[in-house]
């Protein structure tokens, strides 16, 4: 029996983008797999540093996605208002679209785990390819919606002229070319579930330089290149995760260190692993939408109030979007682990990598909650210096702070159970949370019983209790480990 040593650990982890020093996934499972379990002084060590080189690559991709928006919207700005209300809506309706290659992407990252853990290197690649082949398929669909129903789309919001003909051109040009999204997301998911959370982040860190780049150029006109306007900031974002597309299958065709594709073979629509994507997948779709819509609802409740609640409620939210980030991250983890682990049939590290990945979680929201309650002024007076707005923002942002660790236990035990499969019981979660208590109680207790944005954030803070403790009753009860995908 091997012993598992601290710098052992750290070899076997580490995955470098360009071939050199590749490990390969079967040795570090088949000396993991035989790690003893009473020495509680060495596995902690091993599995925190595991989880920490899983978890900060995806921390910090999130992060240069978040930017990407931001930099377009930056840029997109300077034309005037009726071009961000454009974009914006051209982004909110694409990011719907989006969600069913991130639910197909939940399922194969979910199943390319549980293959590497039973060192079933076939049957993970033969889960990637068909996954790479349905998004092709739903690209297709999205892109002739898209390309036909741009304009119809964005005028049935009630969009003015303006409004409606530059969001539907910006809307036409991504959803034309789908693809490279799909491929982004299958292809980035296929690297996550092997183990390899670092090439998706150098990967997003690179297009978000092209796509700055490429702003500067077509949305102004600089340099000899065309004036495109807004359009310009769609063609710009496209080309970008074009190269991220392609930088994607390359790494995973030539040079991937855990699980590398072959480019003959597999690639005929094999029912039986389409049929196991989609059990995993359409929920993890389904769930994206229910939280969507449910989002978009509760923030519209808002406008009931008032302009300044309207207000505080949108800074607030801007704000918190940072907070979940390590929380993301730790998910990013728990569910590459907890297939892993699935896989080569070690329950009890599964269940463990989930527990230490939501220990560690915790402890960064809970110093971004004290963060947020002690600088809850300062922050909020970032963006306005109204002070009714500052008041209820700040009352918003105690919320959120109070809140920290509940969001962190739905979001890491509810990634841990999409990891093992589990993708139903986090759907009717996220139902239950979002649509019963959020918008309804919401609501109710908003706008029904006039007590304005306070209790609509009451109704906001229960959402979230109650997420937490289903998916960790959920995740105690275990049923999940045993589940067929």
């Amino acid at each position: 029996m091997r012993v598992l040593t601290a710098s052992r650990s750290s070899a076997i982890i580490k995955t470098y983008f360009w071939g050199k020093n590749k490990i390969d996934m079967e040795e570090f499972i088949e000396v993991e797999s035989e790690l003893p379990l009473a020495p509680v002084d060495a596995k902690p060590i091993s599995l925190n540093r595991h989880l920490f080189n899983l978890a900060w690559p995806s921390l910090v991709e999130n992060l240069l996605q978040t930017m990407l928006g931001f930099v377009d919207l930056v840029f997109v700005g300077q034309l005037g208002p009726d071009a961000i209300a454009g974009v914006g809506l051209g982004n909110q309706l694409m990011f719907l679209l989006q969600v069913l290659f991130m639910g197909l992407a939940v399922g194969n990252t979910a199943l390319v785990a549980r293959a590497i853990g039973a060192k079933n290197k076939e049957d993970a690649e033969r889960i990637a390819k068909q996954s790479l082949l349905i998004s092709v398929v739903l690209s297709v669909g999205i892109g002739l919606v898209g390309f036909v129903f741009s304009e119809p789309i964005i005028a049935v919001m009630g969009a003015t002229g303006d409004v409606t003909t530059i969001g539907a051109n910006f809307l036409r040009v991504v959803s034309t070319f789908s693809i490279v999204i799909g491929v982004m997301l299958i292809g980035g998911g296929t690297l996550r579930g092997s183990g390899d959370t670092r090439t998706p982040m150098l990967i997003t860190g690179l297009i978000n330089v092209v796509n700055i780049v490429l702003d500067y150029l077509l949305i102004f006109g600089n340099f000899g290149f065309p004036n495109l306007g807004t359009t310009g900031s769609a063609v710009a974002t496209t080309i970008a995760r074009g190269i991220g597309a392609i930088l994607i299958l390359y790494v995973l065709f030539k040079r991937g260190s855990v699980l590398k594709l072959r480019w003959r073979g597999g690639w005929g629509f094999h029912r039986d692993a389409i049929n196991r994507i989609l059990n995993i997948g359409w929920p993890a779709a389904a769930e994206q939408i229910v939280f969507q819509l449910g989002f978009l609802t509760f923030s519209a409740l808002a406008i009931f109030l008032g302009t300044h609640d309207l207000a505080a409620q949108q800074i607030a939210f801007n704000i918190s979007n940072f907070s979940i980030l390590p929380a993301f991250a730790f998910g990013v983890a728990a569910t590459t682990l907890v297939g892993q682990n699935l896989g080569a049939k070690n329950l009890e590290r599964a269940e463990k990598s989930a527990v230490q990945a939501l220990k560690s979680g915790l402890v960064w929201m809970i110093l971004m909650g004290v963060g947020f309650l002690v600088f809850r002024n300062f922050l909020v007076s970032i963006y306005t210096n109204d002070p009714d707005v500052i008041r209820l923002g700040e009352m918003c942002l105690t919320f959120i702070a109070f809140a920290q660790p509940l969001q962190c236990i739905s979001i890491v035990l509810a990634s841990a159970l999409r990891g093992a499969g589990d993708t139903r019981a986090t759907l009717v979660f996220t139902f239950v949370g979002i649509w019963v208590i959020r918008v309804a109680i919401g609501y109710i207790l908003g706008i029904t019983f006039r007590m304005g944005l306070f209790g609509m954030w009451l109704a906001w803070y229960g959402d979230f209790v109650a997420r937490a403790a289903l998916v960790a009753f959920r995740f105690r009860a275990g049923k999940w480990k045993t589940l067929r995908v």
